[in-house]
């Protein structure tokens, strides 16, 4: 298989890691990259930034029906599994994610598990210190990183990219089936958000 095409199941090899232009600071080595870009926005960088940290992708009709799919096994094991109940946990969102940096110019958020499994088993991460330190080969760390583009005349767009790292073979070949299934129906939740926040932003809405 060559690199363009490894490149377009958003798998990425070892060799690409060491050319590659910007990669995350928080994850420098990864095995799964996505990316996709906003239309123009003419707002200045800081609203851009604050509009993505206030966004529930719930609101979303279709990510919320995407994600209530997604934590439906979950749901069932908790009910009928012979485990014992577990607390209720908050429907999967921004706020399940670890804030990493926040800057005028860019927002990353953090977010670690084994994502393959029914229940996603997340782990709880406080800081960005911790979230660096975090080395459990058992689990896939992830940086899902927003970038505002600037252009001429005072464009901007809005730049958001996945990045998916495995700490051993065995984890990276639990979490490849899994990065495949989803990624349509998570880059079309990412292209949901960007034109969600795009429009916003041109028409003042809030």
């Amino acid at each position: 298989m060559n690199e363009k095409l490894w490149k377009a199941l958003g798998i990425i090899r070892s060799k690409a890691n060491l050319e590659w232009v910007s990669p995350s600071p928080f994850l420098p080595v990864f095995n799964f990259y996505e990316i996709h870009e906003s239309g123009a926005i003419h707002a200045r960088p800081e609203e851009i930034i604050s509009a993505v940290s206030a966004l529930n992708m719930r609101d979303d009709r279709v990510a919320d029906a995407l994600l209530s799919i997604r934590e439906l096994p979950s749901k069932i094991l908790k009910k009928f599994g012979k485990r014992p109940q577990q607390q209720e946990t908050a429907p999967f969102g921004f706020n399940t994610f670890t804030l990493l940096q926040r800057t005028n110019y860019e927002i990353s958020l953090g977010l670690a598990g084994r994502f393959w499994r029914p229940d996603l088993d997340i782990c709880h991460i406080p800081s960005a210190r911790e979230f660096e330190a975090l080395d459990d080969l058992r689990v896939a760390k992830l940086v899902l990183r927003f970038q505002v583009i600037e252009h001429q005349h005072n464009i901007h767009t809005l730049r958001t990219e996945t990045f998916v790292y495995c700490g051993n073979t065995r984890t990276k070949m639990l979490f490849t089936p899994y990065w495949l299934a989803i990624r349509f129906a998570s880059g079309w939740i990412r292209r949901r958000t960007l034109a969600s926040i795009q429009w916003q932003l041109s028409t003042g809405a809030r």
